[in-house]
Order: C-alpha cells, then structure tokens, then sequence
C-alpha cells in the first residue's frame, strides 16, 4: 500500500467521518469552530469535484508520469479539506 492511497483512504473515510464528528451540535460551538466546520465542508466538496473529473480521464491517456492525476485524485481528498479548515478558522469573525 502507497502513501498516496494511504492518503487517499483517510481522505475519503476518515475526514467525512472527522466532519460528522466536528459538525456535532454546531450552534452550541464558538465561531471559529463553525467557521472551521464550514472551511472543511467546501475544500472536502472542492476535492470530491476534482477527484471526481480527475478519476474520468480514460485509462488509455494514464502515463507513468502523470503527477497531477495522484496529485489531484489521492491528494486532494485529504489536503483541500485541511486546508479550507484552517483558512475557515483564520477567517472566523467574532459574534457577540
């Protein structure tokens, strides 16, 4: 098993599962918390839609050397995700 399908599993299985957990009684959470949640959501849809249109390219264009096609397909299900959570939580506006 590669790193990159290692990857690509916690990102298909665990940050869904990650979600479910952290989006649990949302309202009773601050702010920077939702905004996280939310910043997740969008970078997990984002990566599915590139994952997706990755994973139609027909088997006769693959190359051993397509780097993007791993980069987009196993990657991004884990790093699109982080990386919308942390930008939710820098982004988070206080609610008084």
């Amino acid at each position: 098993m590669t790193l990159g399908l290692v990857v690509m599993l916690v990102g298909v299985f665990a940050v869904p599962a990650l979600l479910v957990w952290s989006g649990h009684r949302l309202r009773r959470r601050s702010s920077r918390w939702r905004s996280a949640f939310w910043g997740g959501v969008i970078g997990h849809l984002a990566a599915l839609v590139i994952g997706s249109i990755a994973a139609m390219n027909p088997a006769e264009a693959w190359a051993p050397t397509d780097t993007w096609r791993g980069a987009l397909g196993l990657w991004s299900f884990a790093v699109l995700p982080l990386i919308g959570g942390l930008m939710g939580m820098m982004a988070w506006k206080r609610q008084y």
